[in-house]
């Protein structure tokens, strides 16, 4: 009897063990986005990668004080879609968001919480169309944008139009191949820009990322505050998601936020 405990024992640590070694610790800043290792001032967070089979994966974020920030479960679904799960944490461990989406066509789906109770939905199946309900309302309501999150104000044909006739860049520092870049903005609660940074650091050209800085400090405070499950407008961080590169037709892409996930 003794002897097969220990082969079970052995078994199950050797099992651990394997979890583990497949396991991958990655350093994430403010925006969920890698670092260096070397870099102390930007590192806010700690990304569990876990491989679970058949192309799935999760993500478990923490804090540098261990507490979990955010889940990311990517899965395939029945109908061979590829689909991605994130749940999103306050400090005191509370649910706050839910978002699925697709990775295959666009559609999302949202939901919001307060005391784990859902006072916020949006549903979207295309790039124009969002359907929002805030707690106390009756119905959801179609709106172009998702006003959860800050918005540019204007059409986003102007904004692309505006990106487009701005944008300066040596024809030298063109990528042969595509660079995605995210430009990360606080928009207060008055619309206000508080600041403007470059997300995610290791993905591209400090010079490149530099021009697409100096355009939307261009735009100025030409945006809208998100805004909470109550209606209530709240300061919030915009990613704004480019991408760059020589041999197209069009060397520049702006996308739109909702619907680019990082």
């Amino acid at each position: 009897m003794r002897w097969i405990l220990t082969v079970i024992f052995t078994f199950l640590l050797g099992q651990s063990f394997a979890q583990e070694a497949s396991e991958t610790l990655i350093r994430l800043n403010r925006h969920y986005f890698e670092i260096t290792p070397e870099d102390t001032i930007n590192h806010v967070y700690n990304k569990l990668v876990s491989p679970l089979g058949n192309s799935a994966r999760v993500e478990r974020i923490f804090t540098l004080d261990q507490r979990l920030s955010r889940v990311v479960l990517t899965k395939h679904t029945r109908y061979q879609d590829l689909d991605r799960v994130t749940e999103q944490f306050d400090e005191y461990g509370h649910l706050q968001w839910r978002r699925v989406e697709s990775l295959v066509i666009p559609k999302i789906s949202i939901q919001y919480f307060f005391d784990d109770q859902v006072v916020g939905k949006v549903l979207s199946g295309n790039r124009y169309i969002f359907h929002i309900t805030r707690n106390g309302e009756n119905g959801a309501a179609p709106k172009p944008y998702n006003d959860f999150e800050p918005q540019f104000n204007g059409l986003r044909k102007e904004w692309y139009e505006f990106v487009a006739k701005n944008f300066r860049l040596s024809m030298k520092l063109y990528p042969e191949k595509p660079e995605d870049y995210w430009i990360a903005v606080l928009v207060s609660e008055h619309g206000l820009v508080e600041k403007i940074e470059w997300a995610n650091p290791l993905e591209g050209n400090p010079k490149i990322a530099a021009e697409y800085v100096r355009v939307v400090k261009l735009w100025d405070n030409n945006f809208s505050p998100a805004l909470d499950p109550y209606g209530h407008p709240v300061p919030k961080w915009l990613l704004i998601p480019f991408t760059v590169e020589a041999k197209v037709r069009y060397p520049i892409h702006v996308f739109d936020p909702e619907f680019i996930y990082h």
